[in-house]
């Protein structure tokens, strides 16, 4: 198959040539390594083609913005995965083209981490929903639930459930909004967004207590937190 004469440009190299490459696109995309995008339309039906890049050696063909990366100037299309040869001259490409970069963006530079945040720990075989506050860190998370945790989920309030990992045998529970059932340990944290840091829990703590039901091995149905307070507060008086 004869080959279409094509304009290649390397900023890397801060090369213009005059190269042959067959009319097929598979093959335009064998050059890049990529499916390639048009990057500008020229006069005559040519067109830049080239690949999607943020950072590294760049051009740009006549005011345009910069084009990062190798380019390839085709012809038109003359149908369906076909081109034709380039039209414009290499001597008036090179005139066109001036080299640039375009350098990496700066990272963010984060602020450190709090030393501590506010967490709740939920736990049903001691009937209880209390605040704490522990380092902001996972380890410091998993040693207020007792153990590695099993997974984590985000509740409504936007904080992070951890739950304890258990054995089989393991028989208290956790529901909370009515719908969601959790067994063993739970202890809640609040995550910062944008840095993804601890930070404080969001939830309220005695709106979370009014979600909260547990049930053991001996309750046949689930009990509210705030219901076994006040069946407890008697005895407790005692």
């Amino acid at each position: 198959m004869r080959g279409i004469r094509a304009i290649s440009i390397d900023p890397a190299a801060r090369s213009i040539t005059a190269i042959e490459i067959s009319p097929e696109t598979r093959f335009v995309s064998g050059f890049f390594g990529a499916k390639p995008k048009v990057a500008a339309k020229l006069p005559k039906g040519d067109a830049l083609l080239t690949t999607v890049r943020e950072y590294g050696e760049a051009f740009t063909v006549g005011g345009s913005r910069p084009v990062v990366g190798p380019g390839l100037i085709v012809g038109r299309r003359n149908g369906p995965g076909d081109r034709a040869s380039v039209r414009i001259a290499l001597a008036d490409v090179v005139t066109m083209v001036r080299w640039t970069s375009v350098e990496m963006p700066p990272r963010p530079v984060l602020p450190p981490p709090p030393a501590s945040v506010g967490a709740i720990v939920i736990d049903p075989k001691l009937g209880i929903v209390e605040e704490a506050v522990i380092a902001a860190h996972m380890p410091a998370a998993e040693r207020l639930l007792g153990g590695v945790h099993d997974w984590n989920m985000r509740i409504l309030s936007g904080d992070y459930l951890l739950s304890a990992k258990t054995d089989r045998n393991y028989r208290w529970w956790v529901r909370l909004y009515g719908e969601v059932k959790l067994i063993g340990r739970c202890v809640i944290v609040g995550v910062d967004e944008e840095t993804g840091y601890f930070a404080d829990a969001a939830v309220r703590l005695e709106q979370l207590r009014k979600q909260v039901d547990f049930r053991g091995p001996d309750d046949k149905l689930w009990v509210r937190y705030s219901d076994r307070q006040t069946t407890a507060a008697p005895a407790a008086a005692e």
